[in-house]
C-alpha cells in the first residue's frame, strides 16, 4: 500500500489516444511530489528544440502528498508545460478540487502528450480513463463547459478545469479554468492545453488517501486547525480573504508611483467597499479552514462569479477605473473566455499609456480611446484579445509584434520579465526587482518578498532616520532571526535582499513539493512552516521526512527549473526586468531613488543570490558539483557539465 500517494503517475498520449501507467515511487525519494516531480519529467523528456505547441511538448498536472488528506490547505496542483510566454519553462497553479479527485482516484501525476486530430476531453474515474470527443463543447466558455461534462457524466460531483476561448485560439494567456474561480493562469498554460486539443479534464476518484498513522495524523491537524485559528491575521483572512491586504497593497503602490486618484474615487475603488457591497458568501478550496474565495453577484454586471487570489487592483488600479461593476463584468469575461487577468490589466495599463504619451492614437486600436478608465476600452479588450479579434489578433501572442508596430519606445512602458507580465502594482523596489529576474518563469508574486515591501511603507510615511527605525524595529528584528541579516529590510541597501528572496522562495518550495497552499504560512502571517510538513509528511508515509529533506527536495526542483533554462542556452544575462523597473517615467516621491532600484544594484543582488543558491555567478546556472551535492549528476550529465 503507497501511504499518503496515489501510488501511480497516469500518461496520456493524445495522438496515439493510448494511456499508461507507472509507480510514482521512482521519483518521491529525490523530489517528494507535486512540482519537483513535475520539474523532472519536464526536463527529462522535453527536448531544447521543441516548441510550446509541438506535440512532444508535455503538459503536467501534479497534486503534492499530502493532498487528499485533511492538511488544512493541502489542495494545490501544480502545471507545466513549456510555456508560449516565454520560451522556457512555464509553470503556474491552481486550488479547489481537482487535485484531491486526481489523489483519490489513485494518480499523483497526470502526464499529457502528443495532439488529438479532433477536440477531446479527458475522463478519469479511477482506474477507468477515457479520451472522449467533444467537439460538441469547442467553443464554449468555461462557465459551460465543466456544465455540459457534468451532465454527460451524470455525476454533479466531478471535479473538471477546462479551457475557454482563448485557450482554443492560442492566445498565449489562455488559462486553464475551474468552476470554483481557481485559475492556473500564468505563462500560457491554457494555450498548451488548447494546441493539444484538449478542451477539459474531468475527473472523478472514490478510494481515498492511505495514512499511515491516521489518529496520530488527525490529532496533529486538530491541533494545527486551532492554532491558524488562533493566529492574529486569521480572523480578518478568513473573513475578508485577501481583500484587506490587497487592498493596502494598491493604496500604497499608487502612493509610491503617483498614479493616485482623487477625493471619492479613493473609496470607490476600495476593495473592502466592494466587498462588503457586493459580497454573496465565502468559498474554499478542499479541506481549506481559511476559505479566500470571493463570491460576488452583480447581475447587472456580469452575473455571479468566484474570485480568489486575483484582486480588483487589476482592473481597477492598473487602469485607473473606479467603477465596480466595469471591473466585475470585466472580470467575468476574462474567467468566461480562459484569459489572465492580470496580463490583460497590464496590457490595458501599457496601451492607456502609450495613448497618454501619443505613441499610438485610436486608429492604432480598432478607434477605442485607449484614455484612462474608459470602459468600453477595458470590457472590450477583453473579447478582443480572446477571440483574436482587430487588435487582439496583434497582442494575442505576446507584446513582441506590438512593440515591432508600435515601436522600440513602447517597451519602455511595460512592466515584465522574461515576457511574463507582472502587473503595474508591482512596485520597483529592489527585492522585487531580484525576484522577478531570478524567476524561472519570469514575473512571479510569490517571488516577492513581504518584510522590505512593509518596511518600504513604513519609511515613505516616517517623517524622519529616528521615526523610521522605531517604525521598523519589528522587521529589522524578524530579519535579524530569519535570515541574520538585520538592514535586510531597509529599502534603501542592497545588503541582504538576496536572503529575503531565498527565504522567500524555501518557503514556497516546501508547499510546491507537499501540495499546501502558501497562504497558509509566514507568506500571509499563518503558522505553517517547513517543521510542520516534514512532520506531516512522516505521520501520513510512515517514513521519516526531516526538514532538511523537504528542504533539499525544493532544492532541488529549484536546480532543475534553472537546468532547463540553461539547455536553452539561458544564462544570467536573462535574469533580467524590464527598463521600466529602472527608467520608467514617474512623479517625483520622496526618496524615490533610493527605495527604487537600478542595473548596478540589481547586478549586485543577483551575485549573492547565485551565491546563496550555490550557482555559478558568471553564469546563474548550476554547477556539476552542486548537481552532485544534490544527487542529480544524471541532470549535470545531461547539460555537458
Amino acid at each position: 500500500m503507497a501511504y499518503l500517494y496515489g501510488g501511480k503517475i497516469l500518461r496520456v498520449d493524445l495522438t496515439e489516444g493510448k494511456t499508461t501507467t507507472e509507480p510514482v515511487s521512482d521519483y518521491t525519494d529525490l523530489f517528494i511530489g507535486g512540482k519537483g516531480i513535475n520539474a523532472k519529467i519536464l526536463f527529462d523528456e522535453v527536448e531544447p528544440g521543441t516548441e510550446p505547441y509541438d506535440a512532444d511538448n508535455l503538459l503536467l498536472f501534479s497534486a503534492g502528498p499530502l493532498v487528499g488528506t485533511a492538511f488544512p490547505g493541502a489542495c494545490r496542483v501544480d502545471v507545466m508545460a513549456k510555456s508560449p510566454v516565454t520560451g522556457a519553462l512555464g509553470d503556474s497553479g491552481m486550488g479547489g478540487y481537482l487535485g484531491a479527485e486526481l489523489k483519490f482516484a489513485g494518480y499523483d501525476n497526470l502526464v499529457i502528450r502528443g495532439k488529438s486530430e479532433k477536440p477531446v476531453y479527458l475522463y478519469i474515474n479511477n482506474d477507468k480513463v477515457e479520451i472522449r470527443d467533444a467537439t460538441h463543447i469547442w467553443g464554449r466558455d468555461t462557465y459551460e463547459t465543466p456544465e455540459m461534462i457534468r451532465q454527460e457524466l451524470h455525476d454533479p460531483e466531478t471535479a473538471v478545469v477546462s479551457i475557454g476561448p482563448a485557450g482554443e485560439k492560442l492566445v498565449v494567456y489562455a488559462s486553464i479554468q475551474s468552476p470554483s474561480g481557481n485559475a492556473a493562469a500564468r505563462t500560457g498554460v491554457g494555450a498548451v492545453m488548447g494546441s493539444k486539443m484538449l478542451k477539459a479534464i474531468a475527473v472523478r476518484g472514490t478510494r481515498g488517501v492511505s495514512i499511515a498513522n491516521p489518529e496520530a495524523f488527525l490529532l496533529a491537524c486538530q491541533k494545527l486547525l486551532h492554532d491558524l485559528a488562533q493566529s492574529r491575521f486569521y480572523p480578518d483572512v478568513h473573513t475578508w480573504g485577501l481583500t484587506k491586504i490587497h487592498d493596502r497593497e494598491m493604496r500604497f503602490t499608487y502612493e509610491i508611483i503617483g498614479e493616485t486618484f482623487e477625493g471619492p474615487e479613493w473609496d470607490a475603488i476600495s476593495e473592502v467597499e466592494f466587498a462588503k457591497k457586493y459580497l454573496h458568501n465565502r468559498v474554499g478550496c478542499f479541506a481549506c479552514p481559511v476559505a479566500c474565495h470571493d463570491s460576488y453577484n452583480l447581475p447587472e454586471a456580469g452575473g455571479a462569479g468566484c474570485m480568489k487570489c486575483s484582486p480588483p487592483g487589476d482592473l481597477t488600479w492598473d487602469v485607473k477605473n473606479p467603477d465596480p461593476e466595469v471591473f466585475w463584468k470585466t472580470f467575468v469575461l476574462c474567467q468566461r473566455y480562459g484569459i489572465d487577468a492580470r496580463s490583460l490589466s497590464n496590457l490595458l495599463n501599457w496601451l492607456m499609456h502609450l495613448h497618454q504619451q501619443g505613441i499610438i492614437t485610436d486608429t492604432d486600436t480598432d478607434g477605442m480611446a485607449m484614455t484612462w478608465g474608459n470602459p468600453e476600452a477595458i470590457v472590450s479588450m477583453a473579447r478582443k484579445i480572446s477571440y483574436r479579434e482587430g487588435i487582439g489578433e496583434l497582442l494575442a501572442d505576446g507584446v513582441s509584434r506590438a512593440i515591432e508596430k508600435f515601436g522600440k519606445d513602447s517597451q519602455d512602458y511595460l512592466l515584465m520579465s522574461k515576457g511574463s507580465l507582472s502587473g503595474i502594482h508591482s512596485i520597483p523596489i529592489k527585492s522585487r526587482a531580484l525576484g522577478f529576474s531570478v524567476s524561472p518563469i519570469g514575473a512571479d508574486a510569490q517571488t516577492q518578498p513581504v518584510l522590505d515591501t512593509a518596511a518600504t511603507r513604513k519609511y515613505l510615511v516616517a517623517k524622519d532616520e529616528e521615526e523610521y527605525q522605531q517604525l521598523t524595529e519589528k522587521y529589522a528584528d524578524r530579519a535579524e532571526r530569519e535570515v541574520g541579516i538585520r538592514v535586510a529590510p531597509d529599502p534603501r541597501t542592497t545588503e541582504g535582499k538576496a536572503a529575503l528572496v531565498r527565504q522567500n522562495e524555501e518557503r514556497t518550495s516546501m508547499c510546491d513539493v507537499s501540495g499546501v497552499c502558501t497562504w497558509m504560512t509566514s507568506f500571509i502571517g499563518l503558522p505553517v512552516d517547513i517543521e510542520i510538513i516534514a512532520n506531516f509528511l512522516t505521520l501520513g508515509s510512515g517514513k521519516t521526512v526531516t526538514m532538511d529533506d523537504v528542504a533539499q527536495a525544493g532544492l532541488r526542483m529549484q536546480y532543475l527549473e534553472r537546468a532547463f533554462g540553461a539547455r536553452l542556452g539561458m544564462t544570467r544575462e536573462d535574469d533580467l526586468v524590464s527598463k521600466a523597473y529602472f527608467h520608467r517615467p514617474l512623479p517625483t516621491v520622496k526618496d524615490h531613488r533610493k527605495i527604487g532600484v537600478n542595473e548596478e544594484e540589481l547586478e549586485r543582488m543577483k551575485d549573492d543570490y547565485y551565491e546563496l543558491m550555490g550557482l555559478d555567478v558568471r553564469s546563474g546556472m548550476p554547477t556539476r558539483a552542486g548537481l552532485e551535492r544534490l544527487d542529480m549528476s544524471d541532470v549535470a550529465d545531461r547539460l555537458g557539465l
